[in-house]
């Protein structure tokens, strides 16, 4: 009998040993090798129906908001106050960001898969076709960025599939690649100090840090539905998320670790 107890008592030791040894699923960059903390300091009500899409103004202080219902770009204050707004008016306008070389505004419009360029006065100039495979007109072209020093447009496709696509004015797409690290893709920026791009989720409702290949460094939750864009600022700790839902802009301090 006491033999009986001992061979069981070990072949429970065994059982919880090997448990201990699976693998258990995790958030891609969320908990190895941190890099940043993110606080949240402050929210701003925002004016904006849907605010759509983030990008810093051509001064470099405001923002440009884009509005997915009005389908209009503003220029807002950190506080959230509308400055002004540009003549333009789009078709489901979902991105927007500055090539502040040429002082020039560009919007990803979803419904036709098009990159919208303005002036600096918000009028339109040109428009530019982005053929991609698609499984849903209405998970489409999201997110714009810009990195200057190599003159590459970053877009993002929502989802059906995310891609994040590489793109040139003078030579098309350059590149595509499926990204399969969140339910959706919503909102980007690319920091050009560091090369890097930061990424949000409507749905996984979380933050991305990312290599400019997409590659997951670190990944932040967000406790409210619809992030839609995002700006950082490094040099300045902090990080700026609007959201579609609260219609509010999202102010957090982030530090390095």
């Amino acid at each position: 009998m006491k033999l009986q107890i001992i061979i069981i008592f070990i072949s429970l030791l065994a059982f919880s040993s090997c448990n201990k040894d699976e693998a258990i699923p995790s958030d891609p960059g969320k908990d190895a090798n941190k890099i940043y903390n993110i606080e949240l300091i402050d929210s701003k009500l925002l004016d904006i129906a849907e605010p759509s899409g983030l990008s810093w103004a051509l001064n470099q202080t405001d923002f440009i908001i884009v509005d997915d219902r009005t389908n209009k770009a503003f220029v807002v204050d950190k506080e959230g106050n509308k400055i002004s707004e540009f003549p333009y008016s789009g078709d489901d306008t979902e991105g927007v960001t500055i090539n502040r070389d040429s002082n020039e505004i560009w919007i990803a419009e979803e419904a036709e898969s098009e990159l919208i360029r303005l002036n600096v006065n918000g009028v339109k100039q040109e428009s530019y076709k982005i053929d991609i495979s698609r499984g849903s007109d209405k998970k489409g072209l999201e997110g714009l960025t810009y990195d200057f020093s190599n003159k590459i447009f970053y877009i993002l496709n929502e989802g059906e599939p995310g891609l994040l696509i590489k793109w040139k004015i003078d030579s098309g797409i350059i590149s595509e690649k499926q990204l399969d690290f969140a339910q959706d893709y919503s909102g980007i920026f690319f920091d050009n100090a560091d090369q890097s791009l930061w990424i949000v989720s409507d749905q996984s409702k979380k933050l991305f840090f990312c290599d400019k290949d997409a590659k997951v460094k670190q990944s932040f939750d967000l406790d409210y539905k619809k992030a839609e864009g995002v700006v950082v600022d490094i040099a300045h700790q902090r990080v700026y998320i609007i959201s579609d839902y609260e219609h509010k802009l999202y102010i957090y301090k982030i530090t390095k670790l």
